[in-house]
């Protein structure tokens, strides 16, 4: 039932972008977005696996119940802010930590920004990332009907604060105080680096708050979605490119600098036969 939930939600947020665009495409065509899918199937098959696996292998040396023994609301509601708080750090050490990064970075390296972002995570640094929380649970007791409920509700959120739709601002200033929203968050995907490392949370940006990572910095025409040192890659070097031993960082070619980029809107705008 989490999984239908999960695709019928990416493709009502699709549908939406359609017709709600807020901020011009960058890439045309459709191989990005069929990249950045492949990685959401990838994922879907490989992590429940790797979830039973680690939850059969840790449950019997902990056994705690603490959680299940809460009702079951205020149980959920722990579950989900306790896990989103573990989620913030994994997030945030991902940056800093090269042997992660070299996982993480197959996100950043999208050249665009839409709900098929919110779907590309290396299946890796998924598994990783899914063991960390599943541990936690464990510690806590959280039935795995809980956790359950965070895992749909944490990809509903990546979805939604990736996508490229319009939000009224008296809608979105009330939204950003409880969860993050696409204006938000898309400062993380600016390839100037001060922005890049901000906004980490998941679900919450209250993490952000709290620990100086807050950024509400508005995106402009001049900015450029992706990362500083190369530009996107093939289906086929994203998945392989955190194995190869030298960093992406030391090999790859630089895009030209952002300033020279220019959106779809302000190319539409310029005189016919007036070169960029």
């Amino acid at each position: 039932m989490s999984i239908v939930i999960q695709v019928v939600w990416l493709a009502l947020i699709a549908t939406i972008e359609i017709v709600a665009t807020q901020w011009d495409r960058l890439v045309r065509g459709h191989a990005r977005k069929v990249r950045n899918l492949a990685f959401t199937v990838i994922n879907h098959l490989v992590i429940p696996v790797a979830t039973v696996t680690v939850t059969h292998l840790c449950q019997p040396r902990i056994g705690t119940h603490w959680i299940a023994g809460l009702p079951a609301l205020p149980g959920i509601v722990l579950t989900v802010v306790a896990l989103d708080f573990a989620g913030y750090w994994f997030h945030r050490f991902s940056h800093r930590n090269l042997f992660l990064w070299r996982f993480h970075q197959i996100h950043h390296l999208d050249e665009d920004f839409d709900a098929t972002t919110g779907a590309r995570v290396h299946t890796a640094e998924e598994v990783m990332h899914q063991v960390v929380l599943v541990v936690i649970a464990v510690m806590l007791g959280v039935p795995s009907s809980y956790f359950t409920v965070f895992a749909t509700l944490s990809f509903i959120m990546a979805i939604f604060h990736h996508c490229n739709v319009a939000i009224a601002w008296k809608v979105e200033r009330v939204l950003r105080t409880i969860v993050f929203t696409p204006a938000l968050h898309v400062p993380h995907h600016n390839d100037d680096i001060v922005n890049t490392d901000s906004n980490f949370g998941f679900i919450f940006p209250w993490w952000d708050r709290m620990f100086g990572t807050y950024n509400t910095a508005q995106r402009t025409p001049q900015w450029r979605i992706g990362l500083d040192y190369s530009h996107d890659l093939s289906l086929h070097r994203l998945i392989v490119q955190p194995f190869v031993p030298k960093q992406l960082k030391e090999s790859a070619i630089a895009p030209v600098p952002y300033a020279t980029y220019e959106t779809a809107g302000q190319a539409a705008a310029r005189p016919e036969g007036k070169a960029a």
